[in-house]
């Protein structure tokens, strides 16, 4: 983990986040400010370690502002179906519970700070017949929760997702659960850059290979090899552009 925390760091400050197509680490239209009636005290652990993004490090927890880019609830689309939980700007909001603007890299480097220690994303490799192999992701096992306002034990993020065929929640897979993969690096335009700052795949359900934090079952998002089965449960997702606090927490 300490080769990495230099690595992650030096391409933070060296400006790797900032390509065409990165999110500006402002806050999104409706967020609430770090200095706003809901951000969370110093005295309570919780202290800003990049622009949008919290880290306790006594609870071992990272959190992120966003807000909910979907709308599952019009009677004329009411299946969403969703390949991340958390994007962020211009990447795979329409696919997506939770957008935020907070640097995917920053947020790598936040769940650093808080001992947690990354693997690698998962993967599609080819074996010797032409079939693709599916090699899960590894890291530290992580905690995903969702607040909303007036929410103060928030909800696992398993639980807004159902099967669209089934109605059984995400939560409900026995080999379930989030790890922190920790994206890549990867060169784009002569430099090295981190994956997921470009992708937009904060906290992922389908498997890209670029995930900060990645489902463990691997999904493969091309729809003639994987059907998608996975929908946002419109009995507890809230409305369009609703407020989420994003908590990733060890689960350990």
């Amino acid at each position: 983990m300490r080769a990495v925390v230099p690595l992650i760091f030096a391409a933070t400050l060296a400006g790797c986040a900032t390509h065409e197509g990165t999110p500006d680490p402002t806050p999104p239209a409706g967020a609430v400010p770090s200095d706003g009636p809901h951000a969370v005290a110093p005295d309570d652990g919780w202290v800003e370690a990049f622009p949008g993004v919290r880290v306790n490090v006594a609870r071992r927890a990272v959190e992120v502002e966003g807000i909910v880019p979907i709308d599952c609830h019009h009677p004329e689309t009411p299946d969403v179906y969703l390949e991340v939980i958390v994007c962020t700007p211009d990447t795979r909001e329409h696919e997506a519970l939770v957008m935020t603007r907070a640097l995917p890299s920053h947020v790598h480097a936040a769940l650093l700070l808080v001992g947690l220690a990354p693997g690698s994303p998962g993967a599609f490799v080819p074996d010797n017949e032409g079939r693709l192999i599916r090699v899960p992701p590894r890291g530290d096992p992580v905690r995903v929760l969702l607040f909303t306002d007036g929410d103060e034990a928030g909800a696992p993020a398993s639980d807004w997702v159902v099967n669209v065929t089934s109605g059984r929640a995400l939560s409900d897979e026995a080999a379930g659960g989030w790890v922190f993969a920790g994206s890549r690096m990867v060169r784009r335009q002569g430099r090295e850059r981190y994956d997921a700052d470009g992708e937009g795949t904060l906290v992922g359900l389908h498997t890209f290979g670029a995930e900060v934090v990645a489902w463990r079952p691997v999904y493969n998002p091309e729809s003639v090899i994987d059907e998608p089965e996975w929908i946002a449960n419109r009995a507890v997702v809230p409305a369009f552009g609703t407020t989420v606090r994003v908590r990733l927490e060890a689960a350990d």
